[in-house]
């Protein structure tokens, strides 16, 4: 019932919607009733006002009934396909399918089949919503592009690297993010294909199979489709966390630098002049935090991705003490002990509990039966004060705390989302600046 009433993600197929909106001059067809596209494309504003891709806030649809759930509805797929191809001007269509189809059995491949050879690229997935959540739609996605469209090459261009991880909408400050370590990658000599920012072309997607490497940031989401890609298209990966700040950001770049045998020289001076950069603006502010005592404790909510490195940021970057980190994403004991691990690797200076949770009562309630403060103990360590970084529906668990509250994860809706990114150097400032801003507001 959580995941219906508070949602921390969607389907599928919504996953899988969203990321195709982000590409440029993509066009999804959904073989599905009329409720999925609107519903979904509602889902996806819920990431900080995520807006409308090439197709605007909603994408074709075959509008299945009653008459195709009895009959089956290849014939108005195919119609719908011809219709689209006739109306809407695209790069790359992408046939998608719902529950409802995927539960009568239409036979969509014999429909591409017959149709042939199409003017423009038409890509199939398989997207029925009960397959998975919208973090799998889009690793699942990811991977489908590189097996159906993006071409092999034996070629691979040095220095040219894909990003992955950020899950359009469903990590709202993708963007932002994937235009920072973009920009950092940038200043190495190295060419990074984000796929989903403003200044990308479906000529950056055709060309991902010539780089020399696919960065993954994310321990979860699109690891497997990484290991796919090397199959496939002999692309090596690197699987790391998204940084934050300057600390993770510089362990990143020597990451990728040690992977693509960068000059270390140059390495070691474009890190000195972003690190000097970084914390001149940290100097600006320290007499600011030192005198208004903004050593909080910390509460943590949000998905596999980003969770570890907001804790991390917090505790590593400005000596916040993160108490609780609750992991919200609907995960397999395989995926759990993958963060479990990540977790342990991590050096806190005092160790936070780490909770799988999707449920937004339970995370209160959790923090109520486990903190002594909550108690009748008559001497404990006060959780107090305490900010809450997590989604718009965690406002209320930081106003029972009686702290400030940021959002960070997935629903934001209090706050609209554009470029901002809290990745990287600058990401980073941008993470402080807002945490700061939140607790003088209204002084």
């Amino acid at each position: 019932m959580a995941h219906i009433e508070r949602p921390r993600f969607s389907c599928m197929l919504g996953g899988v919607l969203a990321t195709l909106s982000a590409l440029p001059k993509t066009i999804p067809i959904i073989h599905g009733a009329q409720g999925c596209g609107g519903t979904l494309a509602g889902a996806a504003n819920l990431g900080g006002y995520f807006g409308g891709g090439y197709c605007g806030d909603g994408a074709p649809s075959s509008n299945v009934a009653e008459s195709e759930i009895i009959f089956g509805g290849t014939e108005k797929l195919k119609q719908e396909i011809t219709n689209t191809f006739e109306i809407m001007k695209g790069d790359l269509f992408v046939v998608t399918t719902s529950c409802m189809t995927d539960i009568i059995g239409d036979d969509v491949k014999g429909v591409l089949s017959e149709l042939g050879e199409t003017e423009k690229p038409l890509v199939f997935i398989d997207t029925g919503g009960f397959k998975g959540n919208s973090y799998y739609g889009y690793s699942k996605i990811i991977e489908e592009l590189f097996l159906q469209y993006i071409p092999k090459s034996e070629t691979k261009r040095k220095n040219v690297v894909n990003l992955f991880g950020l899950v359009p909408a469903y990590d709202p400050y993708f963007r932002g993010d994937l235009e920072e370590i973009r920009r950092i990658l940038g200043l190495l000599g190295i060419e990074a294909n984000t796929f989903f920012t403003n200044d990308q072309t479906q000529e950056n997607v055709l060309g991902a199979g010539t780089a020399s490497l696919n960065i993954v940031l994310s321990r979860l989401y699109g690891s497997e489709s990484a290991k796919v890609i090397k199959e496939s298209h002999g692309i090596d990966y690197l699987i790391t966390d998204l940084p934050i700040g300057n600390r993770a950001t510089v362990d990143f770049i020597w990451k990728v630098a040690n992977k693509l045998y960068l000059d270390k020289a140059m390495v070691t001076q474009v890190l000195q002049k972003e690190t000097e950069y970084y914390y001149k603006y940290i100097d600006r502010v320290t007499n600011l935090i030192a005198d208004f005592d903004f050593q909080n404790y910390a509460v943590v909510i949000s998905n596999g991705t980003t969770a570890l490195p907001y804790t991390k940021y917090l505790d590593n970057e400005i000596g916040r003490l993160p108490g609780y980190v609750f992991i919200t994403d609907d995960l397999s004991e395989t995926q759990k002990d993958i963060i479990r691990k990540a977790f342990e690797e991590i050096e806190f200076s005092k160790k936070p509990t780490l909770v799988f949770e999707t449920d937004t009562y339970k995370i209160q309630q959790y923090i109520e039966q486990t903190n002594p403060q909550y108690k009748s103990d008559p001497y404990y360590e006060t959780f107090s004060p305490v900010f809450v970084l997590g989604s718009t529906i965690d406002r209320k668990l930081a106003d029972t705390l009686n702290g400030p509250f940021l959002s960070v994860s997935y629903p934001v809706i209090n706050r609209i989302i554009l470029s901002k990114g809290y990745a990287g150097f600058k990401g980073g400032l941008n993470l402080l600046e807002d945490l700061i801003s939140t607790q003088i507001t209204g002084r």
